[in-house]
């Protein structure tokens, strides 16, 4: 099964994921940002803060990039 990095860019700094996760396809990949997105900016709203620049940079094994994913997209979906 194919490994995804979900590194975590704003405008000051990159997160990088060491780890990865494996997922079946794109549109796994595509949920799983969704859903992490959610929870880490629901996080943020509990302490008095909105959404903000964030974003995942998703990584396959070859270190090629597959989706760019704005955290803010999770609200619409």
């Amino acid at each position: 099964m194919p490994r995804y990095f979900f590194h975590i860019k704003d405008e000051a700094e990159t997160i990088l994921d060491q780890e990865g996760s494996e997922f079946n396809n794109l549109d796994a990949v595509r949920e799983e940002a969704t859903e992490s997105a959610r929870e880490m900016m629901s996080d943020e709203v509990r302490r008095g803060h909105g959404p903000d620049g964030r974003a995942f940079v998703v990584m396959d094994e070859q270190g090629q990039t597959v989706l760019t994913f704005p955290f803010t997209d999770a609200m619409s979906d």
